[in-house]
């Protein structure tokens, strides 16, 4: 079985002036992951919260008490709608019925399961030894990709999300609070069932995509499914995968490029008018990357997200597969 990827300070990495680049991996002291470089990096739940300025940690979510799912739904009613905690529970009331919604009781309605498509592609897949998910979420695709991979790293930057994944991949059901209305949630319930990962298995990590704190050319399969669009600069998000995959593995991406200003500026989006013809010629060609792909395959899926009782936003996310050229 795969050895679990180190982990890695993301406060001290150095580049000497010939390019090379220097790490430190961080060892367990109690509750935090501790650094030769005297940072000292928590683990909030079982989840390791490793980015490289402390100033960064507010991007990574609240860190939320234990609540039952009517007590945060009473703390949302008071809103405005777009304070930190209404905004946090409309988001995982959205990817915990996208991720998990063939598998929650009640099930969703309006869209029962926002993840097929892209769940029969990753079954799809060839085994390989180890596999990271950028942008992973509440988990489902790390359940996914670890059919087929031995080990299998989970990273995200919202704290919330990564701390349900923990809990569903262990196996424990997880009750959340489930957008109605406006500011109204019901209870509704997740559960992995056999979908649950061994912890042997899976590294989870609340980290940035762009920044991730992983050796370079350590994985086999370098996964980013949806994700490429809600970055502030999505050409970096493809130079840090192509530096995480190994030569000869593949990346595996999915986007619907719905650019938003309020994520990146205008300079920053992919291929104007046709981005998924742009993307495939930059891992082509290796424009703007270290490495030049082989194109596997491309396609077009859908992707629904549940917003409440009463709307969801319909996607054809672009999903593309690709080798890298040693």
């Amino acid at each position: 079985m795969a050895e679990p990827p180190l982990l890695l300070c993301p406060g001290c990495r150095t580049r000497d002036d010939a390019g090379t680049l220097h790490v430190r991996t961080l060892e367990p002291a109690g509750d935090v992951l501790a650094c030769e470089c005297g940072r000292r990096h928590p683990v909030i739940d079982g989840v390791p919260l490793l980015l490289a300025d402390p100033a960064d940690v507010p991007r990574a979510g609240l860190v939320e008490p234990d609540l039952s799912p009517e007590a945060a739904a009473a703390l949302a009613e008071g809103g405005p709608d777009d304070a930190a905690w209404p905004r946090h529970l409309e988001h995982l009331s959205i990817y915990l019925d996208a991720h998990w919604g063939d598998r929650a009781e009640p099930a969703p309605d309006v869209e029962p399961f926002a993840s097929r498509a892209l769940v029969d592609a990753v079954a799809a897949l060839s085994p390989v030894p180890t596999c990271v998910e950028l942008g992973c979420s509440t988990g489902r695709f790390v359940a996914e990709l670890a059919r087929t991979a031995e080990h299998v790293v989970g990273l995200d930057l919202s704290l919330g999300a990564v701390r349900r994944a923990r809990h569903l991949l262990d196996g424990e059901p997880v009750a959340y609070a489930r957008r109605i209305v406006g500011r109204h949630y019901a209870p509704a319930r997740a559960a992995a069932g056999d979908r649950a990962v061994p912890a042997a298995r899976r590294t989870l990590v609340c980290g940035d995509a762009l920044d991730p704190p992983l050796l370079p050319a350590a994985f086999q399969r370098v996964v980013a499914l949806n994700l490429l669009d809600a970055v502030p600069r999505p050409a970096l998000l493809l130079r840090v995968l192509d530096g995480l995959c190994a030569p000869g593995g593949e990346v595996v991406l999915a986007s619907p490029f719905a650019w938003q200003s309020t994520v990146m500026d205008e300079p920053e989006r992919l291929g104007g008018a046709d981005p998924a013809r742009d993307l495939a010629d930059r891992l082509r060609t290796g424009r703007g990357l270290g490495s030049r792909y082989e194109i596997l395959e491309q396609t077009d899926l859908p992707w629904t997200l549940r917003r409440d009782a009463r709307s969801a936003v319909a996607y054809r996310t672009h999903y593309l597969r690709a080798r890298k050229l040693a």
